[in-house]
């Protein structure tokens, strides 16, 4: 039995040994056929529904209005423009999110009685888990045509080609992409080394994304990188699929079809090969799949995102570590009692460096977003502080990751005599230096071109935003009757438990949105304006601060 569950085998059935795998499947078809199909009929009737009210109709009005007219024709040139860059990008995404996803679920994740009973039998593992492949194969299609369908639609409709030939050479081309990407997360969730692979290149890859929506909009606006299109474009699938496009939107594409054979190639070297990768998936990663999806599963049901980051974090194997984390393992701690969580916090900085990236990448983007707050008024200017301010408070809760898992469990502040509310407290000093000493270097540019007081907003914005951060982590759970409250809410207890969970962020957020770009109340000279919001931020900051020692100080250490 020991042999038959291990991690690594690839079959339960030894040579001359006993093979159950027909008699077990007979068995468990007539025992859940009837209340399976029954659900499946449900699922398919909700999908339908579902399809046919939000994505149905837009696309049935839009098929009505191409009979009449093109409604995009006065955007033809931009969208001809984009279209070589904005296919390679929208391939490229729809990629990296389903090979990604291999990292915590998988293409391949029964539920847990199935890994941990019926796995442990003499029986053939391919049989039994290539149907769970399928069904995955089947939603990603499924995505991917319709989004295909969308591509068509929105070309078709700024009149660069017939609907017809333009569904004819998207639902191929995405149907192709979707398998290639089913089989690659197959194999990442086979294969340990392709999973390191894969968490090591998720900054490339991520960074590739974003320069190539970049590169889309830059050709939008009529700056095209042709030599890099060309590149793009028989660079790899991802190309591939985009040429059957361009040459149905009559672009100068002549080699498209050479382009076309290689996708299908491709595509049937990848499904011959994934029975294989499906067999041979390790019995202790579906476990822990199985597991996570649960997790997420039931965190979304509570409403609680934290719970689902959680478990998909649970659902990620160990990886050695690199020469920084080993480094800052070696960090020695300080003699003073009072540094120790500090010293903690740094530590769990340095040792992931993919964390300090995303708070310098998130800082950008908050930049360039209140920059965009500065240079215009009304509306646009409060929605372009909000959406500053959101970016530093993803930012914040990056750096705060350790406080998080001390508000998850109380047992990890138990070494420390001190109580909750002062180790709550000590959490905010690294990630408030670490946003203002980052924040002042990105603004540097900014105070010395056209706007001064860029480093006084960052002063500002830093502890008000690790504030709301901090509240969230120190977060108290949603009562049960919020999520069972039937008619006494109105059926939105799930509504109101995320409300629950997000209120640091959005008192954050919205009183910092205000307080930075909002008419100041008092009438103060254009001198003294800066230093007046400071001071509001800081004592905002602080009355959190005095709200999140409120929730701390009720936890209870075992």
């Amino acid at each position: 039995m020991n042999a038959m569950t291990s991690g690594t085998s690839t079959t339960n059935v030894r040579p001359g040994g006993v093979d159950r795998t027909a008699e077990t499947r007979a068995w468990l078809q007539d025992r859940r056929g009837a209340g399976r199909a029954r659900r499946f009929g449900y699922v398919a009737y909700v999908v339908l529904v579902l399809l046919l009210g939000w994505y149905g109709l837009f696309a049935i009005g839009l098929l009505q209005e191409l009979g009449h007219r093109r409604p995009l024709t006065e955007h033809a040139g931009a969208i001809a423009r984009m279209l070589p860059s904005g296919l390679v990008c929208l391939a490229l995404a729809g990629l990296f999110l389903t090979v990604r996803d291999a990292l915590w679920r998988g293409p391949v994740t029964p539920p847990r009685p199935d890994v941990d009973w019926l796995l442990a039998l003499p029986v053939r593992r391919r049989p039994v888990l290539l149907p769970w492949f399928i069904l995955s194969a089947g939603v990603w299609t499924l995505a991917a045509l319709l989004i295909g369908f969308a591509a068509a639609l929105f070309v078709a409709s700024a009149d660069l080609g017939d609907i017809g030939l333009l569904s004819l050479a998207c639902l191929g081309p995405a149907a192709c992409l979707a398998l290639l990407a089913v089989v690659a997360a197959a194999v990442v969730e086979r294969s340990r080394r392709a999973a390191d692979c894969l968490h090591r290149a998720t900054p490339v890859l991520l960074l590739a994304v974003l320069l190539s929506a970049v590169q889309s909009g830059l050709a939008a606006q009529g700056h095209r990188a042709r030599p890099l299109e060309a590149v793009e474009l028989w660079s790899g699938p991802w190309g591939w699929a985009a040429q059957p496009v361009l040459a149905a939107a009559g672009r100068d594409v002549p080699l498209w079809p050479a382009a076309l054979v290689l996708l299908l190639a491709a595509t049937a070297a990848a499904l011959a090969y994934a029975g294989k990768a499906v067999a041979e998936l390790p019995t202790t990663v579906l476990r822990s799949r199985a597991r996570a999806s649960g997790g997420v599963l039931a965190g979304i049901l509570a409403g609680d995102l934290r719970s689902v980051r959680l478990a998909m974090t649970g659902g990620l194997e160990a990886r050695s570590r690199g020469r920084v984390e080993r480094w800052a393992a070696r960090l020695a701690p300080p003699r003073s009692p009072r540094l120790l969580v500090a010293w903690r916090d740094t530590v769990a900085l340095l040792m992931a460096p993919r964390r300090s990236g995303l708070v310098l990448l998130l800082l950008a983007l908050a930049g360039v977003a209140a920059v965009t707050s500065a240079g215009t008024r009304g509306g646009t200017a409060h929605l372009a502080a909000a959406v500053a301010a959101l970016f530093g408070y993803f930012a914040a809760s990056a750096l705060l990751e350790p406080a998080r898992l001390d508000g998850d469990d109380v047992r990890r502040t138990a070494w420390s005599p001190r109580p909750c509310e002062r180790i709550a407290l000590a959490h905010t000093v690294v990630p408030i230096l670490a946003l203002v000493v980052a924040g002042c270097l990105l603004a540097v540019p900014l105070a010395l071109a056209d706007l001064p007081s860029a480093p006084l907003v960052v002063l500002a914005a830093a502890p008000v935003l690790v504030a709301a951060g901090l509240l969230s982590a120190y977060r108290s759970p949603v009562p049960a009757w919020v999520l069972y409250s039937g008619p006494l809410l109105a059926d939105i207890g799930p509504i109101v438990a995320m409300l629950w969970y997000a209120v640091g962020p959005l008192v954050g957020i919205s009183a910092l949105t205000l307080l930075l770009s909002g008419p100041f109340p008092a009438n103060l000279p254009p001198a003294a304006d800066p230093w007046a919001r400071l001071a509001a931020c800081w004592l905002l900051a602080a009355l959190m601060l005095r709200w999140t020692v409120g929730r701390a100080r009720k936890r209870v250490r075992p």
